[in-house]
């Protein structure tokens, strides 16, 4: 099976029951697992979902989400870099006008990187940038 990356929208969607998505989300998150598939995703995107689910939700379960998702090794955790960030920021400046986030940048790097063409993402900015959705829009 070839590697997932994990985006924000579809983890949160995933460990929220409350979240419009949610069963899909946890679904595909689920089957990629059961795949024994790679999903990787990265710190910036680790953050960026702790500081969503502490706004949504409280901050105790936002540390058990990050916690869960971090510590049982089923998802590789890519560390950002200088390297990697100065690559994004210039993604984001060859883009003019493309609202797309920072960490979404670096997430495209880090994709394009690892060879990676699966997302596990709400977020169309990902098949803006030519990647396979899932679940699929």
């Amino acid at each position: 099976m070839t590697p997932l990356f994990a985006d924000t929208s579809a983890l949160y969607a995933a460990a929220d029951r409350r979240e419009e998505g949610h069963d899909i989300c946890r679904l595909a998150y689920e089957r990629a697992l059961r795949s024994g598939g790679t999903i990787v995703t990265t710190e910036l995107i680790v953050a960026e979902l702790h500081a969503l689910a502490v706004r949504r939700s409280y901050p105790d379960a936002a540390l058990e989400i990050v916690r869960r998702l971090t510590t049982t090794g089923r998802v590789d955790v890519e560390p950002v870099g200088s390297s990697r960030l100065a690559t994004a920021i210039d993604l984001l400046a060859a883009r003019p006008g493309r609202p797309y986030s920072l960490a979404d940048a670096v997430s495209f790097v880090v994709m394009r990187e690892l060879g990676i063409h699966r997302a596990l993402t709400l977020d169309a900015d990902f098949a803006a940038e030519g990647f396979e959705v899932v679940p699929a829009a």
